[in-house]
């Protein structure tokens, strides 16, 4: 047994006390999830564990020769890259880099891996294991791909042998650094051309007599002793291409090999055990997380860093390894705080994992996903380095799509209208991505056609056009096959339309654009059509209408419909063209339209030459005495001189004052007629009475006209006749001026009194 494996015994009986009991799993949301490949599927979490956290997660169903999981190294031993850029560097057709993650620690100074690294058998690092229970690989745990295509999470047995007569002795490690007590190889292979070592120890050199080209598992290399570096010796020792270099430090190991001579002859042998032997890779990390799906924390749950919250890089395994989970953790940021060791394996364990280890977390964390639509490897998660920057990491694992391109499965498009349309009308669509059952992005213009199921629609390019009511479908093919399709539905006509504007009312030479809305099938759904299609006509003579359903009224008076119809089905609205208004300022439909319309039917008004009436304003004297004179038809040729001193005979109506005052009508006061004046209510009383010789009284009170008022008799009479009725409040308002829309009522009554 190994020395790693007497002390483990120990460590992990401590460990499993440790543990915490294992945590329901917490709330977790997915903010993003779509494939990589046909085997690679992608997902971004939200995840509580107190605090927020951020994770991202790559599962990959291995297939051998269809997918796999890869490990990637840089072109050197100790060489750095970021993980999208050495994804990148290892995609190409039949191996397309799909995902990656970073993985193994390494020397941050100088690049090179910190523990056993090893692909196709070859040994590209030897390592270490770490003492201490603190440490995160204190004992030898391993991720690799086995022979059978399957992941492996598992202890490791990396044996070195050194054999010198017939004395096996295991070694301390393959090309690292040499630390104290410890006995380490050196072959061509180490990154360096020389051992490095101090002067603390001593070294010889065994030379094979061929050049050391690789180191492999069950590799036996055998020579003879060349060269010897003695104790505190300060010679920078050159590792030569056909011979490696046994580099010994300790008093144990000088007692066993102090005595080595030139000339002897020196075997070393690299072994692993046998679940391990032929495995595509195997790089070491720790520690281990879970184990049958139990959390399975092969370090001190106690210790710093194990406690500490922080980014995390993982990987783990289920479904007997065939499905291979790759997983960071976001940390140190405040959108995610990063997990514990602890944390870290519960949350795994819910998952349902059922092995999983740590791999180099911290600012090493990262994971690239292909991003969708293209072949490029972009950053999924956010690094805590400033400013979200990659750090360079010696080893990544990669998820892979071997297959070749393949035709088209998958494909994103927009359909412009994808609704139900009118007989002769058409949409097109606009394809964004094709894709192959890989997620392989393929070539689009010019490769997409469509085809009619039923034959009811014609096609041209990325455009399809409706021909009969009915059902049809779109198939979409790129290069001929079909990707995907999608339902035509044509109509006839709407089953429902309405005219936006309703029914008007309108003056004749007024114009309205009528247009449709709520056009809608029998499910309620809008419906595609082009507005040219919409006949617009009218039913009566109320105007004419355009094409764009632009309406002009004509023929005032008059009622009609205003009718649209789209397809096989016809709305209407109802349109009056309204009557001309007596004068402008007075509208059709005016209170007082009647009396108005009599009077200027007998040319008793005629309002102003502008054509407005000033309803509302008072009328004069001299105004009252022109209409008096036509209502009365009175002789104004042949006229008596009155004699107002403010009425000349130049006056514009001096004849109608003239005829009126001859007829005792109207009279002024102290030999002046004030013809601007305004008529009062109590004057216009007395000039009704007397022009229509009215007669009869009324008892009617109005508070505001007492018996010995001059006007009183007049009042009463018009209220006698019909002629005038007063206010609600009992007033009549004698004092008040007239307006000449009140005294074209009261005329109009006078004229209607038997």
């Amino acid at each position: 047994m190994r020395k790693w494996q007497s002390v483990f015994m120990v460590i992990i009986a401590v460990f499993t006390m440790l543990l915490l009991p294992t945590h329901a799993f917490a709330f977790q949301t997915i903010d993003k999830s779509f494939g990589l490949s046909e085997d690679v599927w992608y997902k971004q979490y939200k995840y509580s564990t107190g605090a927020p956290q951020s994770i991202n997660h790559i599962a990959v169903d291995v297939a051998p020769g269809k997918t796999e999981v890869q490990l990637g190294l840089p072109t050197r031993v100790n060489g750095k890259e970021t993980t999208t850029s050495l994804a990148m560097k290892n995609s190409r057709e039949g191996n397309r880099v799909v995902g990656a993650i970073n993985a193994g620690f390494f020397n941050m100074a100088e690049g090179y891996p910190l523990f056993l690294l090893a692909k196709d058998n070859v040994i590209v690092n030897g390592g270490t294991v770490s003492q201490g229970s603190d440490e995160y690989l204190n004992v030898p745990t391993a991720f690799g791909m086995t022979a059978d295509g399957k992941g492996l999470i598992d202890y490791f047995d990396f044996g070195i042998t050194l054999k010198r007569g017939g004395k096996t002795e295991a070694m301390s490690g393959l090309n690292r650094q040499r630390n104290i007590y410890e006995a380490v190889i050196y072959t061509p292979q180490f990154y360096k051309t020389h051992t490095d070592t101090n002067q603390y120890g001593f070294e010889f050199v065994v030379d094979t007599g061929q050049e050391i080209t690789r180191n492999t598992f069950g590799q036996t290399l055998k020579g003879k002793v060349t060269h010897i570096k003695p104790y505190n010796s300060t010679e920078r020792l050159t590792i030569p291409r056909t011979a490696f270099v046994v580099s010994m430090q300790g008093g144990d190991w000088h007692k066993k090999y102090g005595d080595v001579k030139i000339g002897e002859e020196i075997a070393v042998n690299f072994s692993i055990d046998d679940k391990w032997k032929n495995a595509d890779y195997i790089i070491a990390s720790g520690p281990m997380l879970v184990k049958d799906s139990k959390p399975y924390i092969m370090m001190s749950t106690n210790s710093w860093r194990a406690k500490e919250k922080a980014p995390r890089t993982i990987v783990a395994t289920s479904d007997g390894g065939k499905k291979v989970h790759l997983i960071t953790v976001d940390g140190r940021q405040s959108h995610s705080e990063g997990m514990n060791m602890v944390q870290l394996a519960n949350y795994l364990v819910s998952l349902g994992v059922e092995r999983a280890i740590n791999l180099d977390g911290g600012g090493s964390t990262t994971m690239g996903i292909r991003n969708y639509g293209s072949n490029q490897i972009v950053l999924a998660n956010r690094t805590s380095n400033g400013g979200g920057a990659q750090r360079a990491v010696s080893t990544i694992l990669q998820a892979v799509s071997l297959e070749p391109v393949s035709v088209a499965k998958h494909m994103l498009f927009r359909i412009e209208n994808d609704i139900p349309i009118l007989e002769g009308n058409g949409s097109r669509i606009t394809v964004s991505l094709v894709q192959d059952k890989n997620r392989n992005s393929l070539p689009i213009d010019g490769h997409i056609t469509l085809s009619s199921q039923h034959g009811t629609l014609t096609t041209n390019g990325m455009s399809y056009q409706t021909t009969k009511a009915g059902d049809d479908r779109i198939y979409v093919m790129h290069d001929g096959t079909v990707v995907n399709s999608f339902p035509v539905k044509t109509v006839a006509g709407p089953t429902t339309m309405t005219i936006a504007e309703g029914d008007r009312t309108l003056k004749e030479g007024e114009q309205l654009r009528f247009t449709l809305k709520d056009i809608k099938d029998d499910t309620g759904q809008n419906i595609l059509y082009d507005e040219r299609q919409v006949k617009w006509s009218v039913e009566g003579d109320i105007g004419s209408i355009a094409g764009n359903g632009t309406f002009t009224a004509k023929n005032a008076g008059t009622k009609g419909k205003v009718v649209a119809t789209l397809g096989n089905q016809s709305v209407a609205v109802n349109v009056t063209i309204a009557k001309k208004g007596l004068f402008t300022d007075v509208p059709p439909n005016h209170r007082y339209e009647k009396e108005l319309a009599y009077l200027v039917q007998h040319n008793y008004i005629n309002g102003y030459p502008d054509g407005r009436f000033l309803p509302d304003n008072p009328i004069s004297r001299q105004h009252a005495a022109l209409i008096l004179t036509k209502v009365l038809q009175l002789d104004t040729t042949n006229v008596q001189d009155p004699g107002y001193k403010d009425v000349p005979k130049g006056h514009v109506y001096y004849n109608e004052i003239a005829a009126l005052t001859t007829a005792g009508i109207i009279s002024g006061a102290d030999g002046y007629f004030n013809p601007q004046n305004n008529v009062t209510r109590a004057h216009m009383s007395k000039m009704i009475v007397e022009a229509f010789n009215l007669t009869g009284s009324n008892d009617k009170v109005f508070t505001d006209v007492s018996q010995d008022f001059w006007a009183y008799d007049y009042i009463q009479t018009l209220v006698h006749n019909g002629v005038a009725t007063g206010y609600l409040d009992q007033t009549f308002k004698p004092g008040q001026a007239i307006s000449r829309i009140h005294f074209s009522v009261f005329l109009y009554n006078s004229l209607q009194v038997k």
